[in-house]
């Protein structure tokens, strides 16, 4: 009986262990997605504005090729 209870009391243990670092876990991957989706949002603004810039100068040079 007493091995029973030492070994329950193991496994309670471990796994009270083994929840806070999953929930440590959890919390960097999060934190982690979060720096990436702002990443990725950035890049959109970026290449949005290039595009927007490539089209002013096609226009430019299309205007210059008129004169």
């Amino acid at each position: 009986m007493k091995t029973l209870a030492k070994l329950l009391m193991l496994v309670i243990l471990f796994s009270s262990f083994s929840c806070r670092d999953t929930k440590k876990e959890e919390a960097e991957t999060k934190a982690k997605l979060e720096v990436i989706d702002d990443v990725e949002q950035k890049l959109d603004s970026v290449s949005n504005d290039i595009e927007n810039k490539a089209e002013a100068l096609e226009d430019a040079v299309k205007e210059l090729d008129s004169i």
